[in-house]
C-alpha cells in the first residue's frame, strides 16, 4: 500500500546509529530484568510496583527515542511516530475489520483452547480495574512507540512492508524472551507463546501500515492486553 511518507534526509532507512540505538535498548532491557526484577518483587503495594515498573519503561522504552529522533535525525518526534495523526474513511474501515477480527480470533482461542473464562473480573475490585489498565496502557503505549512509531517506520523506509513487519515483530518477540526466562525458566510452553508473539506483533505492525497512524496499533494492543489478562484460564 502507497501511503505518504515524511522522510528526513537523515532517516533514510535503518544505518548505523539504529542499529547501535536497536543494540543498546535490547542490553538496557536485559539488565532491567536481570537486575531489577527483584525490586518489582518486593515491592507489595500494586499502585507502588506499577509506578516503579512503569517509569522504567518510560525511561527504557519512550524517552530514548525521543532524543535520539529529535537530536540524532532532527525530527519532530510527535510527528514522525505519527502520533499526530487519526485514520479516516478507509484506512479507518480497514483498521477496525483487522481490530475486530484478531480480537475475536483471540478471545475464541481463549476460551475455546486455553479454558479461559470471565470469573476473574468478579474477584477483582474498582481499584484492580484501575491499575490493570492503567498499566496495559502504559505497557501498549511503549511497546507500539518503539516497535511500530520507530523501528517499525526506520526499517519501512528501506524495505517492503513485509520485510520491515516480520523483522519488527521478530525484535518484538525478541524483547519479551528475558522476562519470560527470567520469571518461568525455559520450558517447552514458550514456543505457542512465541509464536503468538510474533502473531500480534506482525498484526499491529499490518495496523500501522493501513491506517498510516500510531493510535490503531496502540488500542489494539491495549485491547489484546486487557482481554488477555482477563480471559486467562
Amino acid at each position: 500500500m502507497n501511503r505518504p511518507r515524511h522522510i528526513h534526509q537523515s532517516t533514510l532507512g535503518p544505518d548505523r546509529h539504529f542499529w547501535a540505538f536497536v543494540l543498546a535498548f535490547y542490553a538496557a532491557w536485559v539488565l532491567r530484568v536481570v537486575l531489577l526484577m527483584p525490586v518489582d518483587y518486593a515491592i507489595e503495594s500494586g499502585w507502588l510496583r506499577q509506578c516503579w515498573s512503569q517509569g522504567l519503561r518510560i525511561s527504557l522504552w519512550v524517552l530514548p527515542v525521543i532524543v535520539f529522533l529529535r537530536w540524532n535525525d532532527g525530527v519532530r518526534p510527535v510527528a514522525y511516530l505519527r502520533l499526530n495523526r487519526f485514520p479516516r474513511g478507509r484506512a479507518l474501515a480497514l483498521g477496525m475489520a483487522v481490530m475486530g477480527a484478531f480480537l475475536a480470533a483471540c478471545a475464541a482461542s481463549s476460551l475455546l483452547l486455553q479454558g479461559g473464562g470471565l470469573h476473574k473480573l468478579s474477584t477483582m475490585t474498582a481499584a484492580d480495574h484501575a491499575a490493570l489498565l492503567l498499566g496495559m496502557f502504559i505497557i501498549a503505549f511503549a511497546e507500539e512507540l518503539l516497535f511500530r512509531g520507530f523501528i517499525f517506520q526506520r526499517l519501512r523506509e528501506g524495505h517492503s512492508f513485509q520485510r520491515a513487519n516480520f523483522l519488527t515483530a521478530l525484535l518484538f518477540l525478541g524483547i519479551h524472551i528475558p522476562g519470560w526466562l527470567y520469571i518461568q525458566g525455559p520450558h517447552w510452553g514458550l514456543l505457542p507463546l512465541g509464536g503468538s508473539i510474533l502473531f500480534a506483533g506482525w498484526i499491529f505492525g499490518l495496523m500501522m501500515e493501513v491506517t498510516g497512524s500510531l493510535w490503531p496499533p496502540i488500542l489494539l494492543h491495549l485491547l489484546n492486553n486487557v482481554l488477555a489478562g482477563l480471559l486467562q484460564g
